[in-house]
């Protein structure tokens, strides 16, 4: 008996990190990364996933079917070389294909017949699969998107292809509901984050791989974060450009800066003065010097992820020559009950150098050891 699984890629998912958007809802999304010489990685990164799906089940001696949305939506990720089926959803044209074409290739695949249907987006795909198919069918996302805060997705796309290979091999398939959330991305702009919930996915059931639901630090922690932000603004190095990431951590050091910083975008610091504000990548890379700067980030609440969630501006070309630091207050550590931190730039060459352990900065003259990682199986990925 063969295993029968459906893939969307949602074509422009990610676009609106580098550009500085927030998000990838707006309408002229494509012409802005267009402009600015910028690719979705999506595609890649379903592939990826399904790679890692292929490689995990390989040995088993049972057939997989791959039914992938047409062109861009999928079989364009998947090529010539990983065979596959292609399943058209209605006059898709590449280079404009929207929401309501998500939702019919959604209904096309579960139509098919399909085991578990994977989709390759963010937090706004997530809600399109949800609209078209709701529980019928088990769903797995593969996070490609800019800010991913919904818990149906996997941890990085490697991950998702292990936890969906995993969990097709098993004679049980357990599932779990789990909450799919959006934000309003012209709020978000505005400096407003407050995620809603929209409702929930059957996903397969893999701990270890599902990444939590992104979760706001508690009011208590107040002090702390400004105690934080005090103590690492008096460490600051003179002639030293510092990049801060988004957060309400990060924000903390402008103010005690005495700097207005932008609190969902990523700002450039240098002898205490606001060298540019909520950058895209391509600003971001130009501005910065060849031997590189110092690049503050927080890990996102809950989640654990430092790096390749919500901060997409801080691409492998600044962190290649940068050192990165961490900060986050005991309690953000704490709460994550032990998992490691996760880094997920979309390159892994990168996020192995990153991976082992890393000096976390916690408060005045403070600092833990903390392990982080991109991989559910260990420190280093293989």
């Amino acid at each position: 008996m063969s295993i029968c699984i459906g893939l969307i890629v949602n074509p422009v998912a990610g676009l609106g990190g580098p550009t500085a958007q927030k998000g990838s809802d707006a309408g002229d999304i494509r012409e802005l990364a267009r402009a600015a010489g910028i690719n979705s990685l999506a595609p890649e990164r379903a592939r990826l996933a399904i790679q890692h799906l292929r490689e995990s089940l390989a040995g088993s001696g049972t057939p997989l079917r791959i039914l992938a949305g047409a062109t861009e939506m999928g079989a364009d990720a998947l090529g010539c070389d990983i065979a596959h089926e292609t399943v058209a959803a209605g006059n898709v044209l590449p280079g404009s294909t929207t929401s309501s074409d998500t939702k019919l290739m959604a209904r096309r695949l579960v139509e098919a017949g399909v085991d578990l249907l994977l989709f390759a987006g963010g937090d706004g795909t997530a809600r399109d699969v949800m609209d078209a198919v709701g529980s019928t069918v088990p769903v797995l996302g593969i996070p490609a998107g800019v800010k991913i805060y919904s818990a149906v997705f996997g941890m990085t796309p490697a991950e998702t292809g292990r936890l969906a290979a995993g969990w097709l091999s098993s004679s049980e398939r357990p599932t779990v509901e789990r909450e799919v959330v959006d934000i309003d991305e012209e709020e978000l702009r505005r400096g407003s984050a407050n995620p809603s919930l929209y409702g929930a996915l059957r996903v397969p059931e893999d701990s270890r791989r599902l990444q939590p639901r992104k979760a706001a630090s508690p009011a208590s922690d107040a002090n702390a974060v400004l105690s934080l932000g005090r103590a690492f603004a008096a460490i600051m190095l003179p002639d030293r450009y510092y990049v801060l990431g988004p957060g309400g951590t990060t924000l903390a050091i402008g103010h005690a800066l005495g700097l207005a910083l932008t609190r969902l975008g990523v700002d450039v610091v240098c002898n205490g003065q606001l060298v540019a504000q909520d950058v895209d990548a391509e600003s971001l890379n130009n501005l910065i010097p060849d031997e590189g700067a110092t690049v503050v980030v927080t890990p996102l609440g809950q989640q654990g992820f430092v790096i390749g969630r919500g901060n997409q501006q801080i691409d492998y070309r600044l962190l290649r020559r940068s050192e990165l630091k961490i900060v986050a207050t005991p309690s953000k550590i704490i709460s994550l009950g032990g998992r490691p931190l996760w880094v997920d730039s979309g390159h892994p060459e990168i996020d192995a150098t990153l991976c082992g352990f890393a000096k976390v900065f916690t408060g005045p003259n403070a600092e833990v050891i903390y392990p982080i990682s991109n991989t559910a199986d260990g420190l280093v990925s293989a």
